[in-house]
């Protein structure tokens, strides 16, 4: 390596060496050429990690917020803890003694693990949790129990996570994690009629006319108040979020026991601590619901797994395992802030080179090919099925996407012909001027120079 007196060399020459060394170091020496750009936060890091070689580096240690890539180390964290056959188990038990004449004197109690799964839509094989409750109670000659249905619930610090911002809390992306969740904590309201599916107790509907639809909820509020277009459209309908879970299952429970001819006398019961296990519901296995909240972007399902890794703890107390992991494995968490699992909260921060670090570590381990398998490709499916779906690049990248105000994000994985990864893919756009159909195109641009040329 040459060595130089920098004493010696002229001060305009000592201002080239500069700049000479300044564009080796920046890789890329690349510019988006978007609008606003130099008021635009932008960080890129992309790696060759088969050949250990960085490609494109544009400020990769400026911390920045990521939105939904956030998921993708949620992932991985959760993949790495709990392995992927790892399952929530909700057990269901009677708690009493059996009577004479099918009479259970007693309760119908259900023990909660935090199972973002139950009865989700996204899981249809796996719903009719309900049902095969009362078919267990019919099958011990069960027709009356004395007592009530009572949910015990585990999870401290539930629903929705306290840095969220209240107007994303209404619509159905918003919907918290609870210590029992059900049909994926949202319902449909036909605003014109105030009809709910399914019914939610004690849910107060306010419908006002406004300029454009929307919805309102507080966290915890039963007070849910709509604006539409046109009030009057009883074709309309709106998602929202439940505000207790918890009561909505139960009263759907109520129903199902009563369908099948088993009363609820809903008396005070004495019946101790004794109890009988009636049957212990499982959900999909960990790499199945990690799949399908990375190629969604399912804000619930990722609180889920994330506090699956402190079953126990508080939201605080999963981040700080989740850190620990990573600084183990010597990738430093000391310039990142995190909130929650999947990146709704604004002000979660990491930097590219993180995620970078964090996604080549993963593509190095025997987790590899079931993480890679987790992102969505381009060209494809999920949220980058448009993406890049007109270039020769389709199909060859694996990337989750993040997007909330004036932020836009990929994180994700250039793939070789049998699928596996042979780069790493970080950019991070925030606090941008231009429409975001530009930082699209942008982003397809600079990765099409990457991999094309």
């Amino acid at each position: 390596m040459l060595k130089y007196n920098l004493r010696l060399i002229p001060l305009k020459l000592f201002i080239l060496f500069s700049l000479c060394l300044a564009s080796v170091f920046n890789v890329s020496g690349q510019s988006l050429g978007i609008a606003g750009e130099e008021a635009t936060s932008v960080g890129i890091y992309i790696k060759d990690i088969k050949r250990n070689k960085v490609l494109v580096d544009v400020n990769s240690k400026l911390a920045l917020t990521p939105a939904s890539i956030l998921k993708s180390l949620t992932s991985a964290t959760a993949l790495s803890i709990l392995g992927q056959d790892f399952r929530f188990e909700t057990e269901v038990r009677l708690r009493g003694s059996q009577g004479s004449s099918g009479v259970w004197n007693g309760d119908l109690v259900i023990v909660s693990s935090g199972d973002p799964t139950l009865e989700s839509a996204n899981f249809k094989n796996n719903c009719g949790f309900l049902s095969d409750i009362a078919a267990a109670i019919k099958k011990k000659g069960i027709t009356k129990i004395t007592g009530k249905i009572i949910v015990q619930e585990t999870l401290k610090d539930a629903g929705p996570v306290p840095q969220w911002e209240v107007e994303d809390l209404g619509w159905s992306y918003g919907a918290g994690l609870f210590g029992l969740n059900f049909k994926d904590n949202i319902f449909t309201v036909h605003p014109a009629t105030k009809k709910t599916t399914p019914e939610i107790p004690g849910l107060k509907i306010t419908v006002k006319s406004g300029l454009s639809n929307d919805v309102l909820r507080g966290i915890y509020s039963d007070n849910l108040v709509i604006f539409a277009r046109n009030p009057s459209d009883r074709k309309w309908t709106v998602s929202s979020t439940m505000p207790d879970p918890s009561a909505v299952f139960v009263n759907e429970l109520k129903k199902t026991l009563s369908e099948n001819g088993i009363s609820l006398g809903g008396q005070k019961s004495n019946a101790g601590t004794s109890y009988t296990k009636l049957l212990v519901h499982k959900s999909p296995c960990a790499s199945d619901i990690l799949r399908s909240l990375m190629v969604r972007s399912d804000n619930m399902f990722a609180e889920g797994m994330l506090r699956a890794i402190a079953p126990a703890g508080t939201r605080a107390e999963a981040i700080k395992i989740e850190k620990e992991l990573w600084n183990a494995r010597n990738i430093s968490t000391q310039y990142t802030i995190l909130h929650d699992g999947s990146g709704l909260t604004r002000a979660n921060r990491v930097s590219p080179r993180f995620m970078g670090d964090m996604l080549e570590w993963m593509a190095n381990s025997d987790m590899s090919q079931t993480y890679t398998s987790f992102f969505p490709k381009v060209g494809k499916e999920g949220t980058v099925k448009s993406f890049l779906a007109d270039s020769e690049l389709n199909g060859r990248l694996a990337l989750k996407t993040g997007s909330v105000s004036a932020v836009q994000c990929y994180a994700g994985y250039a793939l070789n012909a049998d699928g596996l990864p042979t780069h790493v893919v970080v950019i991070m756009i925030n606090g941008f001027f231009c429409p975001r159909t530009q930082i699209r195109k942008a982003a397809e641009q600079l990765l099409e120079r990457t991999f094309c040329n």
